[in-house]
This record gives C-alpha cells, sequence and structure tokens, in this order.
C-alpha cells in the first residue's frame, strides 16, 4: 500500500506542480513568458530522453544476473501490445462511424502507451532495481515502432480520402533520441555479456535516474497541459480506455505466460510485463495530431482521462499482481 501510494503522489504531485507551474506563468504573474515556458519544457524533457531514462537503461541490463533466454519475448510483446493498440483503436473508430482526423487521433491513442514514465515508475518502485532491466527490453522496439510505423499511419489519416489509395514508410527518419536509447541498450547488454562487473552502488544509481526521468517527463507535461472540451470526448475516451485498461492486457498477460516468464525469477517478468501492458495514453499521443492536423483536442481527453483512471487500475493492479 505504501508502494502504490507513493506511486501515485509522484505521477500526480508532479502533473500538478507541472500544471500549476504553466498557470502561474500564463496568468501574467510571473516574469517568465510563454515562450520562455516552452523552451524549458523541451530542456527537461531531453534531460530525461538523452540522459536520465538511457542511462538507467543502461546500468541496469548491464547488471541484469544470468539473462535467461526467454527473455528475448519482451520485444515482441512490447511491439504486439502496440500494434494490437492501435488496430484496436481503427476497428472501435470503424464502428463509431468517427471521421478519419478522429480516427487518426484514435489510432495514436491506442498505441502510444506510457510506459517510459509511469509504467516503468511504478515497475521499479513494486520490484526494484531489476525491473528497469526487463521494461528496457520490452520497450526496445518503441521508438523505431513509433517513428517508421506509427507516425506515417496517423499522417495518412490526416490525408483527404481520394489520396489514400496508397501507404508508404517514408515518414521514418532515424531521430537522435532513437540513436541514445540503441546505443545505451546495446552498451548495457554488452558490458553484460562480456563479464564485466557492476559496482553495487549503480544499482542505486539507475534506479533513482530512473525515478528522476519520470519526475521531469510528467512536469514537463504538467507545464503544457491545456484542459478543455473533455466533457465531449468522454465515449472516445471509454473506448480507449478499454483498449488499455481491459483488451491489451489480457492478452499480452496470456501471451506472457505462454512464453514462461511466469517461471523466470519468480514471475517478476510476468509481473512487469502486466504493468507496462496496463498503461495509460502516452503524451505522445498528442505529437502527431498536433503535426497532421488531427483531432487535438481528442487526444488530449483521451490522455487526460485515461492518466486520471490510474487511481483505480493501479489498486487493481495491486491486487491481482501477487496472484500471478
Amino acid at each position: 500500500m505504501d508502494r502504490l501510494l507513493l506511486s501515485l503522489a509522484i505521477i500526480f504531485v508532479s502533473l500538478i506542480a507541472g500544471y500549476s507551474f504553466r498557470q502561474w506563468v500564463v496568468s501574467g504573474r510571473s516574469p517568465i513568458t510563454e515562450a520562455v515556458l516552452g523552451k524549458m519544457r523541451i530542456a527537461i524533457q531531453k534531460i530525461a530522453m538523452f540522459w536520465l531514462i538511457p542511462v538507467s537503461a543502461m546500468l541496469s541490463l548491464w547488471g541484469l544476473k544470468t539473462p535467461d533466454g526467454r527473455l528475448l519475448a519482451l520485444p515482441f510483446l512490447g511491439l504486439t501490445a502496440w500494434i494490437l493498440g492501435g488496430a484496436a483503436a481503427i476497428f472501435l473508430s470503424r464502428m463509431m462511424r468517427l471521421p478519419r482526423r478522429q480516427t487518426g487521433s484514435m489510432f495514436c491513442c491506442g498505441t502510444f502507451t506510457n510506459i517510459g514514465a509511469v509504467g516503468s515508475l511504478v515497475a521499479v518502485l513494486l520490484y526494484g532495481e531489476t525491473a528497469i532491466a526487463v521494461a528496457s527490453l520490452y520497450r526496445l522496439c518503441e521508438e523505431v515502432f513509433y517513428f517508421a510505423v506509427a507516425y506515417p499511419i496517423a499522417k495518412w489519416f490526416s490525408l483527404p480520402e481520394e489520396e489514400t489509395i496508397g501507404f508508404s514508410l517514408r515518414g521514418f527518419r532515424f531521430e537522435p533520441v532513437l540513436k541514445v536509447v540503441l546505443c545505451a541498450i546495446a552498451l548495457g547488454i554488452g558490458l553484460n555479456f562480456a563479464g564485466v562487473h557492476r559496482p553495487a552502488p549503480l544499482g542505486d544509481v539507475s534506479a533513482g535516474f530512473m525515478i528522476a526521468g519520470t519526475v521531469c517527463f510528467l512536469l514537463s507535461i504538467g507545464m503544457g497541459l491545456r484542459i478543455s472540451r473533455l466533457s465531449c470526448y468522454f465515449r472516445h475516451s471509454l473506448a480507449i480506455s478499454a483498449i488499455k485498461f481491459a483488451g491489451i492486457p489480457a492478452v499480452i498477460t496470456l501471451l506472457a505466460m505462454l512464453c514462461g516468464l511466469g517461471g523466470i525469477d519468480g514471475g517478476l517478468p510476468l509481473r512487469v510485463v502486466v504493468i507496462l501492458a496496463s498503461m495509460p495514453v502516452a503524451m505522445n499521443a498528442l505529437i502527431p495530431p498536433s503535426l497532421f492536423d488531427l483531432d487535438l483536442d481528442l487526444a488530449n481527453a483521451c490522455w487526460v482521462y485515461t492518466t486520471l483512471e490510474l487511481v483505480i487500475v493501479l489498486p487493481v493492479l495491486m491486487a491481482i499482481l501477487p496472484l500471478l
């Protein structure tokens, strides 16, 4: 219970702090302008993306004891979760007869999942530093999939109907953050297999960096949060919630059990996968709608609703995880 409350406290205190800071700036009582606020948000995000989280992942993978071959299933489980989430969102959008712009935003909300900030934080607080290595392997293909597949699909939904005959992945770019993440993971795995001893204190550094990176991400999210028209998208958010908190966790948990993850380290990898597969919409889901003129208000509403639902989701997870 203490760890549950700590998880919720870190998530919502960070968000509220960032949002409160933004409100102070836009009120005109602050010497900081909105332009400076935007630069601060970007700087905080870069610290988390390029330093804290990659270093945390590298250190954790370096210290992973005798990696089990069954852990190779983790990247495929992550990839399956994102593909199924996006496909389910498109299917429900068609059932709801949504226009293309809204279907594109629904796809983004279905596929982009808050693994790095919220998921990894909860896993680390519950199961310690080893959970970081499991989470890092689970999200190994995350950046590649988002930039190579999700972004082009989102852009495709922004096109008029008559221009959607073909589909191309030419929108892929080998982003700097992707290079950093892949290099950090490769370095950690390389040091591990080379048999280089990792100093014990670096385990605490890894966990500390992950928590610090999470706080940075959530602060920056709060600093850019715009709450508007939430009630207009309740049914859309309900559909995304069903995907995020019921459909995907059920499928990925079953697949993880079939892969034998429950038989490794007392079932820790299985439990971490269940946590990561049950996370809300990521803030990254708001980027493609902004870039490609999709329904940004819809994406924002789904992000807000699913994040608030963590108050219910996390206690349910706490009750289920010991049974696995």
